[in-house]
């Protein structure tokens, strides 16, 4: 009850600081969505009228949308805010708080995720659904968001793991650059990962970009996706869970033990 209690404390401010800034709204869907969804429209129209596809312009440009709209539910960037605490006198601070501090920062992000999804995402998917007339079965629909909730995670921990690094190196921001260029490529932000060839896809669906972005996009944009491959994933993801957790319980351990020793 005390940990929902907190939780929807940091959705409320969430909520209120969204509503606040609209101008942030606004800025955030021209850079992160609207563009980037023109340039994907002209490129692959030129694609696929010179080299038809499996997928009609009209399918490519939804799964894009909605791929990109997932993306920015789940990918987080959470790395720097980890930077500053560390190389500040902040994290000290932070660590005295009742609320565990990784803990406080996806609480903080996961919420600010949620509002944004909820208020101005979540309206954008029903209304390409509908005009689409795209119909999601019930069963997948209950597959949506553990996809979107093990998305979160894989991105959350990847994102630690960068920020928790500051602890013995001086610069993070190449790793946290190259981290976001994979997820964008791999993930299948870009492009559906199941237009490689099927070799090269059943071993992407091996790491954990595809669960990211791909795994759910497809969900609710192809109503004939095969759900063998969201079940194997589901288990694939939850291996990749627990490796990143046990990666980032060791940072933070041993990062602590730096830290505190240089604080003395």
């Amino acid at each position: 009850m005390k940990t929902l209690y907190t939780f929807m404390g940091y959705f409320e401010y969430s909520i209120k600081k969204l509503l606040m800034y609209r101008i942030y709204i606004i800025g955030e869907l021209l850079s992160s969505l609207i563009v980037p969804v023109i340039i994907s429209f002209f490129l692959w129209r030129a694609l696929i009228e010179t080299n038809p596809i499996n997928y009609s312009l009209k399918e490519m440009m939804i799964y894009i949308i909605i791929s990109n709209i997932i993306l920015l539910f789940t990918q987080i960037h959470a790395e720097h805010d980890i930077e500053r605490d560390i190389k500040t006198y902040r994290l000290g601070q932070k660590l005295l708080l009742p609320i565990d501090y990784l803990t406080s920062i996806s609480y903080s992000y996961l919420t600010s995720s949620l509002a944004k999804f909820t208020i101005v995402y979540l309206p954008i998917i029903v209304i390409i659904s509908i005009w689409a007339k795209i119909e999601i079965p019930a069963n997948r629909l209950l597959y949506l968001p553990i996809t979107l909730t093990f998305g979160f995670l894989l991105n959350a921990l990847f994102s630690f793991i960068i920020g928790l690094l500051s602890f013995w190196l001086t610069e993070i921001w190449g790793i946290a650059a190259v981290r976001n260029l994979l997820t964008g490529l791999f993930s299948g932000a870009i492009f559906p990962l199941d237009l490689l060839p099927k070799k090269v896809e059943s071993f992407m669906l091996l790491t954990p970009f595809p669960y990211m972005t791909f795994i759910p996009a497809k969900l609710i944009s192809d109503d004939s996706f095969d759900i063998k491959i969201v079940n194997k994933g589901l288990f694939i993801s939850l291996i990749w869970v627990l490796i990143l957790g046990l990666i980032v319980f060791l940072l933070v351990k041993n990062g602590l033990k730096k830290y505190t020793s240089h604080g003395a």
